[in-house]
């Protein structure tokens, strides 16, 4: 705490001012943190002081308050090509990043109570710099970053305002930002990298953390050949709270036959339930897209879970305690890669308001960078409609995929593929047969047909049991099938470097 205030007071993040009638003052709380390494194991304590700004936050408009963070998929995509071309990630962070944020607007914040002088005791903070709690303090942050390094010469993306790109004497350099973290890659190689973080280290404070190995809860591990990504710890982790750390595994992570009681489940196990599942999204959001249809169901009883849902989230967590070593692989490529979606549909699945659900899976290679498990917007009145709908959805994520390929200049000649494995709907997409009976679809329909027109897609037909995103709208697999569909997923155990 005592070296908390003192980089506090070293940054000049306030003044003690004396307080008036009708200043607004923000309380503030001490919030305490053990940060862990990708192995899990406990590296630093942390102690920091935050305004609490929760109050505070309703009376701005958001505009003046968003600061964004870079999306899951982009932080995915950076690794993948770096692996493709065979370049380190390096990584650093920013200690106490948003002290380098200068507070341009009168906010008064509480002293830290426990660590202050005595004389001083009714006075309060007026804040110089951003201070971690206050609402507009991301924004301040994020600004100061963003326009620090566009001085460098970056260019910053329309598709992710945390990845920036340029060309230096023709090496591509890449440089994402995830509030205080930042990677850094360049097809110069890792001396080029290096130079980055000097530039950075000339504006900024930073801490260098060499090649990356662990960022937002996922491990990672780079050689010449791959990029591994992986959740060991974060799923033992999980399991050491839940007390699963010893049970019988499961094959496969959802049973459709399961018959379980209707009864809610009381006040303390529907907060666990809750817990849990927010811990299982994450997993499903960041390495595990095997786990995304059962998640996505689960989460449909988030309000008033029954019984039949904990036997479920249960199967959840021995389904994970057999493949908690899986993750994502990404490969040099020998040659120009290729994006691969993969989309599927299932029809009426959700029985109270008749929707569908959308599955799909952007492959790089054979790896995935992005995927989606969702109940679709509007109700399908056939399985073709609920079928297209998932087309236009999966056509829609490919070409954001393409375009955020295209700025960090990936060698992909070949248009995207989506493999769809319903081929009326195939048909329908790329040569308008049977337009008559898909006319309340029709602005969908002219948007994935322009695309197949320009030559900006291609829509090959797959085999249903060729099908990975089958995994995304269905859980009814065998074992087999599973474990086949999971492999083609890109699903696989980590081999670490």
């Amino acid at each position: 705490m005592e070296r908390e205030v003192k980089e506090l007071h070293d940054k000049g993040a306030w003044v003690l001012v004396d307080r008036t009638n009708n200043m607004k003052v923000l309380p503030g709380v001490w919030t305490y943190r053990d940060k862990r390494d990708e192995n899990g194991n406990i590296v630093k304590y942390k102690a920091r002081w935050c305004a609490n700004g929760s109050g505070d936050k309703f009376a701005r408009p958001p505009e003046s308050i968003y600061s964004p963070v870079a999306e899951i998929s982009t932080v995915r995509l950076l690794f993948a090509a770096a692996a493709a071309t065979g370049q380190v990630v390096l990584q650093a962070d920013f200690p106490n990043a948003y002290l380098n944020a200068d507070m341009n607007e009168d906010v008064y914040v509480c002293q830290p109570y426990g660590i202050y002088n005595h004389a001083d005791s009714k006075k309060v903070c007026l804040l110089k710099k951003a201070l971690y709690g206050c609402p507009i303090s991301g924004k301040k942050w994020h600004d100061a970053i963003a326009s620090s390094i566009k001085t460098l010469g970056y260019k910053r993306s329309v598709i992710d305002h945390c990845l920036f790109t340029r060309d230096t004497n023709g090496y591509n350099e890449i440089l994402l930002i995830y509030v205080d973290d930042v990677l850094v890659t360049s097809s110069g190689g890792k001396e080029r990298a290096e130079e980055q973080l000097n530039e950075l280290e000339n504006i900024y404070d930073i801490k260098r953390l060499g090649k990356a190995t662990h960022m937002l809860g996922i491990g990672v591990h780079q050689n010449e050949e791959h990029i591994t990504l992986e959740q060991t710890a974060y799923v033992e982790k999980i399991l050491n709270e839940t007390e699963y750390t010893n049970v019988k595994p499961r094959g496969t992570p959802w049973d459709s036959q399961h018959v379980g009681k209707d009864e809610t489940l009381d006040a303390t196990y529907t907060v666990l339930f809750r817990r849990i599942l927010g811990q299982l999204m994450y997993l499903a959001n960041c390495t595990r897209p095997d786990l995304s249809f059962a998640v996505g169901r689960l989460a449909s009883s988030m309000t008033a879970p029954c019984h039949r849902d904990w036997d479920r989230i249960k199967r959840l967590l021995r389904y994970i305690s057999g493949t908690k070593h899986h993750g994502l692989t990404y490969k040099t490529q020998g040659k120009s890669p290729t994006l691969n979606t993969y989309v599927d549909a299932a029809y009426g699945v959700d029985p109270k308001r008749g929707r569908s659900i959308t599955g799909y899976v952007i492959h790089l290679g054979n790896t995935p960078v992005l995927w989606r498990s969702h109940l679709q917007t509007t109700v399908a009145d056939s399985p073709n409609a609920s079928e297209y709908i998932a087309l236009y959805e999966a056509a829609v994520a490919t070409a954001g995929m393409q375009n955020l390929a295209e700025e960090l200049k990936m060698d992909i000649t070949h248009p995207p593929i989506l493999h769809e494995d319903n081929d009326g709907v195939r048909r329908l997409a790329m040569r308008g047969m049977g337009q008559k009976k898909a006319r309340h679809l029709m602005m969908k329909l002219h948007y994935v047909q322009s695309l197949c027109e320009q030559g900006a897609i291609e829509i090959v037909r797959l085999a249903g049991k060729e099908q990975p995103a089958d995994l995304l709208t269905k859980g009814s697999h065998t074992l087999k099938e599973h474990t086949y569909l999971r492999d083609k997923l890109g699903v696989v155990t980590c081999s670490h470097p």
